[in-house]
């Protein structure tokens, strides 16, 4: 019953065994008081503790799915723009990887070096890369 009471109204309590500790009586009068409010405050702080704990816990394995998810989709999307290039940038793409120039590529295609020039900044933004030695890295697996 006192347990139920001093959790209902710890303030009163505490500020209670304040007074009492400030006054002039034998602390051993007091002592039961000091001693079940450190023990209920104890219980009070363990629970906050394994709620924390259980709430990190949680956080956790929120973080860990949701990377799971971010790295799947992102893999996902790398291997489906791969398959968005249209059959002139792929054709232009494996010719970039043959070595060939802008102008070698725009001479075999009967295009001009313009439209070669915009393919192969449409195939760089689909797959992500900035230049040819990024292009050949993410087609042939390698990094340097």
């Amino acid at each position: 019953m006192l347990d139920k009471d001093i959790a209902e109204n710890e303030l009163y309590y505490l500020s209670l065994l304040s007074e009492l500790q400030e006054s002039d009586l034998n602390p051993s009068t007091y002592l039961f008081l000091e001693k079940k409010l450190a023990y209920l405050t104890n219980v009070a702080l363990e629970k906050e503790l394994q709620q924390s704990r259980w709430m990190n816990l949680g956080l956790f394995l929120t973080v860990l799915v949701l990377s799971y998810i971010t790295f799947r989709v992102k893999r996902k999307k790398q291997m489906v723009v791969i398959q968005d290039l249209s059959k002139q940038e792929t054709t232009i793409q494996n010719l970039i990887l043959q070595g060939k120039t802008n102008k070698e590529i725009a001479g075999e295609l009967f295009i001009s070096l313009s439209t070669v020039k915009t393919h192969i900044t449409n195939i760089y933004s689909k797959l992500n890369v900035s230049n040819r030695r990024e292009l050949l890295q993410k087609s042939t697996g390698t990094s340097t």
